[in-house]
């Protein structure tokens, strides 16, 4: 009998690390990863756990701990052969579990199905489907219980979901494998899948566009004013877009290469899309299609805008500037003493520029010192006076309307405070 309960002990602990390691490693396959297991092994097994994957998934849980706790209840049975005393032997039995489900079902086998994960799926397969089938409804009951008591920590799928990939992100930012820019353009990439195109795009007021009636060179000069390489060819109006007009084409009709009448000869044709689309699938649509530029279409079929690859890039990796963008001046100054400043530029360019000594300890930018002195976003016409200045959002960005450029002056009664204070001192 003693013999019986330990080789029972055993099996149901193998079997209980078994079902951990499929469980780490099944959430640690991607979905891509898996569609190329599938049609490499053509299992029947793994092609079935796939297209129910969290009915599967909930099966391997509900498993693994029944498992678990048979191999505690074999000890326990075990452990009383030998001892009378019931309080011992639940003592003894709890502690030898612990340990050895520590060691030998929590945490080894969870880093080897998460390092082995495609291993460790294909050669269970058939253990995972058979496990499932034998559950036959009360998996998908178990799946409606899960659901019902965490929404949204799994995509319908059985696999990571973007809450739950988002926490992680957060939790290895916060320490030492991970640092803060990878979290960021993790998260980025996560978001990019929720945001639509509506909000990346460039606004129909701020589109560069040409008309029928320019001329070659007259297309020339608005594209070196604009810094574009390709831009929008309108009919009527912004809402008849005729087709993209790309620098390319322009310059070599003009050297000759090119036998074009007018612009409508050398435009291309336009990818159109609507604003509600999500992002991260129109940068896949365009990558496919080698397109760099869309136009955005409303709801009733107007223009709402256009976007380009860099903008959806943009959304992951930040703003890109290129050598002329770089060359901008970030400060400008005008003739009654005052500048315009670019959202970006260094306070102490600004201060410098006045003949002034600004501290601010949390923010290095003029937009950073704006949001700081409102305690909120700035919008275009926000306004604050701060450490002598008035700072005034007077443009926003081309692109998602971002703040663009901020009017800067010096306040008069900081000059006359000044001048107070010397009178002051030397009345003294």
């Amino acid at each position: 009998m003693e013999i019986v309960l330990l080789v029972l002990a055993l099996v149901f602990m193998a079997f209980s690390a078994v079902l951990t390691a499929v469980d780490s490693a099944f959430y640690a396959l991607s979905r891509h990863a898996a569609e190329r297991l599938r049609a490499e092994s053509n299992s029947k097994a793994l092609s079935a756990i796939l297209d129910e994957a969290e009915s599967h998934a909930q099966a391997v849980k509900f498993w693994r701990i029944w498992f678990e706790t048979a191999s505690a209840v074999a000890v326990a049975l075990l452990v009383s052969q030998w001892i009378e005393n019931v309080w011992l032997i639940g003592m003894i039995s709890t502690i030898a579990m612990a340990a050895l489900g520590f060691v030998l079902v929590s945490v080894s086998p969870r880093r080897y199905g998460r390092s082995n994960a495609q291993t460790v799926v294909q050669s269970t397969a058939t253990l995972v489907r058979f496990l499932r089938l034998v559950l036959g409804p009360v998996t998908n009951w178990l799946a409606s219980i899960a659901k019902a008591l965490s929404p949204g920590g799994a995509d319908g799928e059985g696999y990571l979901g973007k809450e739950r990939l988002r926490d992680l992100v957060d939790r290895a930012s916060e320490g030492e494998d991970l640092d803060e820019e990878s979290a960021e353009l993790i998260s980025s990439v996560i978001d990019l899948e929720e945001t639509s195109v509506r909000s990346v795009m460039v606004p129909r007021t701020d589109m560069v566009v040409l008309d029928a009636d320019h001329s070659f060179h007259s297309a020339m000069d608005l594209f070196i004013a604009s810094g574009f390489s390709r831009i929008p060819l309108i009919g009527e109006d912004t809402d008849d877009i005729q087709g993209i007009i790309y620098l390319k084409d322009l310059i070599r009709e003009i050297h000759g290469l090119q036998q074009a009448q007018s612009l409508a000869d050398l435009a291309r044709k336009v990818r159109f899309v609507p604003e509600s689309k999500s992002a991260a699938e129109l940068m896949q649509e365009l990558q496919q299609e080698s397109i760099h530029l869309a136009v955005v279409i409303d709801e009733y079929g107007g223009t709402a805008g256009l976007v380009t690859l860099e903008d959806l890039l943009e959304e992951i990796v930040g703003e890109i500037d290129d050598e002329y963008d770089r060359s901008r001046a970030e400060l400008i100054e005008n003739p009654d003493g005052s500048i315009f400043a670019v959202a970006a530029a260094s306070i102490d360019d600004v201060a410098d520029h006045f003949g002034m000594h600004i501290e601010e300890e949390d923010v290095d930018t003029v937009a950073g010192l704006l949001s700081k002195a409102l305690e909120s976003v700035p919008v275009l016409g926000s306004t604050a006076d701060v450490h002598g200045l008035r700072l005034t959002v007077v443009a926003l960005a081309g692109r998602r309307n971002r703040i663009g450029k901020i009017h800067v002056e010096r306040l008069e009664t900081d000059a006359s405070d000044h001048i107070e204070n010397d009178e002051d001192s030397s009345d003294e």
